[in-house]
């Protein structure tokens, strides 16, 4: 099982453990993670997804765009919230690593960035703990 950082609130906790287990389940059958993002509210979790047809719905947009769907839908709430993408990761030695990019936010707007780097082992996808960024 997968842990979540222990300094993160026990909401975000669940979001983030949740999230990587999607992601554990979703990478074996794709190249890399589409962008979706999680909401914990009043003790229960919702997902958002952003419709990839949008115009001009590369990535980087549809990143954007679950991001201000987040900002609509936690203004002047208590929620917390999990933007979760695919990211690429340097090495000090310039290696790529594949990795799992996790924005976590609070209710007061504070935002923590995690970054999981995974390795495909067979069918398998092992998720390693959080680099420091």
């Amino acid at each position: 099982m997968i842990h979540g950082p222990q300094n993160l609130s026990r909401p975000l906790q669940l979001l983030v453990v949740r999230a990587l287990s999607l992601c554990e389940l979703i990478l074996p059958h794709t190249r890399s993670v589409f962008p979706f993002a999680a909401i914990y509210e009043n003790g229960k979790i919702g997902c958002l997804f952003t419709d990839e047809r949008a115009q001009g719905a590369g990535k980087n947009n549809l990143i954007e765009q679950l991001q201000w769907r987040i900002i609509d839908t936690t203004t002047d709430t208590e929620s917390y919230s999990v933007l979760v993408y695919s990211a690429t990761v340097k090495t000090d030695h310039n290696k790529s690593l594949d990795a799992i990019a996790i924005n976590a936010g609070q209710p007061n707007d504070e935002e923590t960035i995690l970054l999981y780097p995974y390795f495909r082992v067979g069918n398998r996808i092992v998720v390693s703990p959080p680099i420091s960024r």
